[in-house]
């Protein structure tokens, strides 16, 4: 009995010491046999934990300010803009005046051969505009007629700034808002034409000045109201990670730095609460004065008002830079947290081609101006990309940092890629900044065509990663826009050719002007010696014919081409030839005809000139134009009355001046698009399943996204 007793104790200390040892083994885990603990690595499931904590708070800023209803009404928050506007005003009448100078300079044949040189004005006239010296009599006639006047008087701030003038002038103290009478306007242009160096002008000086005259101007029943205010109260600066995307950090685990690339701290919150501390009886606002004029939107006024100056002294106080130095901290614990990497440094990269991209968005419109910036600062960002891809020391961390930027790009410049640009139908895209250029100049000059020629020939290794920027690797797509911006210079006969520099003499140039009112000139410079040097811009037919050669027929939008493909009904195939002898003329569908398999017809229900341009073909209009045509081994056919007659005769390619090459690349377009409409629509069962798969999982996300927000 006690021998079995000791067996079977025997047995259960072994079995103890076998689930002990098991234990302490996956404890221990070596080598991670039994799988590693579940850690979040730096993937887009940490962007999205980050994003669900939406705002953090990283600073905040306690003050007070003291308001009343005269700065209300007169909103001296708007000092600098106002300061700012001013000055850019002055230079301009300061320009005005600096040209009529130099066109004083001149001798009076030279005034009168520039002024007036096909003699259209009076005796009188003449005399007085471009004879007679500057004089208070007749200076704003010289200014309307020599420049811009009439633009500049209607400038921001010209009346106040002109009375400003006149009032130190004239050493007056007077409300510098009163307009100028025409006599007085007259005698301070004069004085300000014969001041050698000008003292009077500070803009500081004017603001002010501007802010005294406001005050004063205001109505009696405003200026009668008295009210006075101590506000004490909180702005909250920090992070909304609302806006975090994937490609905008990056965490090097092994130095343990985050690079966190556009995305910067901002005010979150402010606010004044009827009491600041209410447990020792502070109150927010504290009234110093009031008068019975005074009424609750006024109150209203004067608190909203109080606010706005508690963010700006916050601002010049530093919160922007505390919530910085302090979200670095707080951000490096959380991805610590996140990922259990030791994050020691964290960086903030205030990159300018986010903030830009925020600011172009602003009014969901791209200006020439705005998107010749923001190409600018694409360049530059592939040097610097170059720069680290190419670095010798600590490759790795520099390839990872070039990604990071690379992404960024790619992100910014989808989002610019869905606004108008300009007057331009087509959104912005690689070509928009140089179509625009040469519309508005009117002309393709010899950089322009250059740049036009560069596109057909062979290209750098960095030409070629800055359109994969663009257009990732839709070759076609670039290859579409091309063909567009080309087909528009063709179809306005927008002249080619280059400016040619030259110079006459004056009375020579005189006759060249009266006689020749179609060159365009450029650059005109009238010179002491009676000459004049200029460029003169001059048409080069030549180009002008190989511009057809240079363009390719095909038109291409991805969405588009996808929505034919996926369509049923926009291509069907008739194998019954001997029943079709006729084929009406429809905008909405054309046919296509392999001449290797003549018993089948295509019929292609998408208009024609979605795909190419009907134009170049001699395939638009109602009159005189062909109803089929030879492209390679294919027969494009519009209409036909005959047709076993225009399968066997179709219309020469040499009729439309084309080259086979551009005709058979139309082909191999049509060719494109007919067998990939055959691929999906005869897809094996997996791939129909795999595809209807795929686009439910896509539309639950994008349900679970709307959710979310």
């Amino acid at each position: 009995m006690i021998r079995q007793i000791l067996g079977s104790a025997r047995l259960i200390l072994q079995i103890l010491l076998v689930v002990a040892a098991v234990v302490l083994i996956y404890m221990w885990n070596p080598m991670n046999v039994f799988g590693g603990k579940a850690i979040l690595k730096p993937t887009a499931n940490m962007v999205s934990e980050i994003r669900e904590i939406g705002q953090m708070i990283t600073a905040e800023y306690y003050g007070e300010v003291l308001t009343s209803i005269d700065e209300v009404q007169i909103d001296f928050q708007k000092e600098p803009e106002i300061a700012q506007l001013a000055e850019a005003t002055y230079d301009i009448i300061v320009e005005e005046i600096t040209n009529l100078k130099n066109f004083h300079q001149l001798t009076v044949e030279q005034r009168l051969a520039i002024g007036d040189p096909e003699k259209q004005l009076k005796r009188r006239d003449r005399n007085k505009i471009l004879v007679d010296k500057v004089g208070s009599n007749n200076i704003l006639e010289k200014l309307n007629y020599l420049g811009e006047w009439e633009q500049t008087s209607r400038l921001i701030f010209f009346e106040e700034i002109m009375t400003f003038f006149y009032l130190k002038q004239n050493d007056k103290s007077n409300s510098i808002t009163d307009p100028l009478r025409e006599n007085r306007l007259r005698k301070t242009l004069k004085e300000m034409y014969d001041a050698e160096g000008n003292n009077f002008w500070n803009s500081a000086t004017f603001t002010s000045d501007y802010y005294a005259s406001k005050l004063s101007d205001r109505p009696r029943s405003e200026a009668k109201k008295s009210l006075a205010m101590i506000g004490r109260g909180t702005v909250k600066a920090g992070f909304d990670f609302e806006e975090l995307q994937s490609h905008m950090y990056y965490l090097n685990e092994e130095v343990g730095e985050l690079h966190i690339f556009g995305l910067a701290p901002k005010i979150l919150n402010a606010d004044i609460n009827p009491w600041f501390i209410p447990e020792k009886g502070i109150p927010g606002f504290d009234l110093l004065s009031y008068n019975g004029k005074v009424d609750f939107k006024d109150s209203k006024k004067v608190k909203i008002y109080a606010v706005q100056k508690l963010k700006t002294n916050a601002r010049k106080a530093g919160i922007i830079e505390q919530a910085e130095l302090n979200g670095g901290q707080t951000i490096g614990r959380l991805i610590n947290l996140l990922t259990e990497v030791e994050v020691k440094k964290v960086f903030f990269h205030h990159d300018e081609l986010i903030d830009l991209t925020k600011e172009i968005q602003e009014d969901r419109f791209i200006s020439y101006e705005e998107a010749t910036l923001f190409e600018n600062h694409l360049q530059s960002e592939l040097v610097k990309i170059d720069s680290l891809k190419e670095a010798t020391t600590d490759r790795y961390n520099n390839r990872k940092l070039a990604d990071t930027k690379w992404n960024t790009m790619v992100q910014m410049l989808k989002q610019l890629q869905t606004y108008e640009f300009e007057s331009q139908i087509p959104p912005y895209n690689y070509f928009s900044t140089l179509w625009y250029k040469i519309n508005k100049d009117g002309l393709v000059d010899q950089e322009e065509w250059s740049i036009i020629q560069r596109e057909n020939s062979s290209k750098t290794p960095q030409k070629q990663l800055y359109e994969k920027l663009w257009i990732a690797d839709d070759s076609l797509l670039l290859k579409s826009q091309f063909n567009e911006g080309i087909f528009q210079i063709l179809k306005d006969s927008i002249p080619i050719g280059k400016y040619v520099p030259d110079t006459l003499s004056l009375k020579k140039w005189i006759a060249l002007t009266t006689l020749d009112t179609n060159s365009i000139f450029k650059e005109i410079t009238f010179l002491p010696d009676s000459t004049v040097s200029y460029y003169q811009f001059e048409k080069d037919n030549k180009r002008k014919d190989s511009l057809l050669h240079l363009i390719g027929l095909e038109k291409y939008q991805p969405k588009a081409w996808e929505d034919w493909i996926t369509n049923k009904e926009n291509i069907q195939k008739i194998n019954k030839l001997d029943t079709v002898h006729g084929l009406n003329p429809k905008f909405s569908e054309f046919w296509l005809v392999n001449k290797e398999v003549p018993d089948q017809l295509i019929q292609i229900n998408i208009p024609l000139d979605k795909l190419t341009y009907p134009l170049l073909l001699n395939m638009s209009g109602k009159d005189n134009y062909n109803t089929s045509i030879n492209i390679g081994n294919h027969v494009i056919i519009k209409s036909s009355i005959n047709f076993k007659s225009d399968i066997e005769n179709p219309n020469a390619s040499s009729s439309t001046g084309l080259s086979q090459k551009q005709l058979e690349g139309l082909e191999a377009h049509l060719i494109k698009l007919y067998t990939e409409y055959d691929a999906y629509h005869n897809r094996d069962f997996l791939t129909k399943a795999n595809r209807w798969f795929t686009s439910k999982m896509e539309s639950k996300a994008g349900i679970l996204e709307k959710f979310r927000e």
